[in-house]
């Protein structure tokens, strides 16, 4: 299947892969809570690596061997699912895979830099997993070859490479395109739990362009995952609702804008009937 080999084959070349929760507020991260950014360091830099460090167990764990260990459990993952699709995650009972546009790539470059604990736990509920699905990009944050190798790819175009991530100085993707400009080459996406994704945004070169989508709603999808901020909560969309709002708002293809669309509705289609089940 596409999106097995395409796992499979960013695994080989190493390149940076009942109702269920994750990491920081449920993890799947929220787009639409605005904060700035928690400093200069960020996951991949030896100083970052260091102060990330926590103890387990009365031991110093190295966040670069809890990302390499959450690495080695996706690619297991994939290649031995069990009870589980190795594409949505999902049970097989609830397989969304059959339902998913074919055929469909995005026009940018996509780069989903997701953390490690999305990956080693591979929730059925996490919405990140259906880019891959059109093409984008797999990096593991925290795995050296992964930072590196997605590092130089935006090194390489800084100009026509954006940041979906709502910091104080994001611009509305709007206005990224407006009076006639260039929709971005190459769009990095972040997964994980606020907490994360603030601290991914922080290692990416502070030259490349954030922006934020201001079109999402929680209540177009719905959501896999709960918050702990209910007065916020009709705003906050998981990952896979924000790109489609991105997409939108850049002016893409409508009918990729649709494809989404619909694989994220029969995503959360599956995910009711298994909760339910």
């Amino acid at each position: 299947d596409e999106m097995v080999e395409t796992a499979v084959a960013m695994a080989a070349r190493c390149v940076g892969p009942p109702v269920e929760d994750s990491s920081e507020e449920g993890g799947d991260a929220s787009w639409a809570r605005a904060q700035g950014s928690s400093g200069p360091e960020g996951l991949g830099s030896p100083a970052a690596v260091r102060a990330s460090s926590s103890t387990d167990g009365g031991l110093q764990v190295d966040e670069g061997v809890r990302a390499r260990k959450s690495w080695d459990n996706f690619q297991e993952f994939i290649r031995n699912p069990g009870h589980k699709c190795p594409r949505c995650w999902l049970l097989r009972t609830s397989c969304c895979c059959s339902q998913l546009p074919a055929d469909v790539k995005f026009r940018p470059r996509v780069s989903v830099l997701f953390h490690h604990l999305e990956l080693g736990k591979h929730l059925g509920s996490n919405t990140a997993k259906l880019l891959l699905h059109f093409g984008a990009e797999l990096y593991a944050a925290g795995v050296a070859e992964h930072d590196e190798e997605l590092r130089r790819i935006i090194d390489d175009d800084i100009d026509g490479t954006v940041v979906l991530f709502p910091s104080d100085t994001a611009v509305l993707a709007t206005d990224l395109v407006a009076e006639g400009a260039p929709p971005p080459r190459h769009i990095v996406v972040l997964d994980g739990g606020w907490r994360e994704c603030k601290r991914l945004n922080d290692w990416i070169n502070p030259a490349v362009r954030r922006c934020s989508v201001s079109g999402a709603r929680r209540a177009q999808f719905g959501g896999t995952r709960k918050y702990g901020d209910k007065a916020n909560a009709s705003s906050r969309v998981q990952t896979a609702a924000a790109f489609v709002s991105l997409l939108e708002e850049l002016g893409e293809d409508p009918s990729h804008v649709e494809a989404m669309k619909s694989a994220l509705t029969h995503f959360m289609a599956a995910w009711e009937a298994q909760i339910r089940r």
